[in-house]
């Protein structure tokens, strides 16, 4: 896996940014890019791993998802840009980083990885592409 991601017209490659992702760490789940819309652009679960929620619920959860985080944007002139977004829950760890362009990472772990290595790897994974 090479360790550059190709733009065309300015775009990040958000396949091979999300296979990077995956290769971070064995219990990273998934990772995938949606627009603000709640349009899916790329990504995906690691092999043989399946999703806990069901296929209603997915759409459901990101579209929570997209609210809370243009809800957070309004608080950007009294506190600053988000970085990063995380949830744990019982079973999985869930972390949403902004992207460029309206963009939104999410990635999926599993319960016993160790999220601060992991949100520090992706931050500066993301700064490091979207400052091509």
């Amino acid at each position: 896996m090479s360790n550059t991601l190709n733009y065309t017209n300015s775009e990040m490659n958000y396949e091979k940014f999300c296979s990077l992702i995956l290769g971070i760490e064995s219990q990273v789940r998934g990772a995938f890019v949606y627009n603000n819309n709640g349009d899916f652009i790329a990504g995906g679960m690691r092999d043989s791993i399946k999703s806990y929620l069901p296929i209603e619920e997915i759409s459901k959860s990101l579209i929570n998802t997209i609210l809370r985080w243009n809800a957070r944007e309004l608080l950007y002139p009294f506190v600053g840009y988000g970085k990063y977004s995380f949830t744990e829950y019982e079973k999985i760890k869930r972390i949403t980083f902004p992207l460029k362009n309206h963009k939104l990472l999410i990635v999926g772990t599993d319960i016993g990885i160790d999220h601060d290595r992991v949100i520090k790897k992706i931050l500066q994974l993301i700064e490091s592409k979207e400052s091509l």
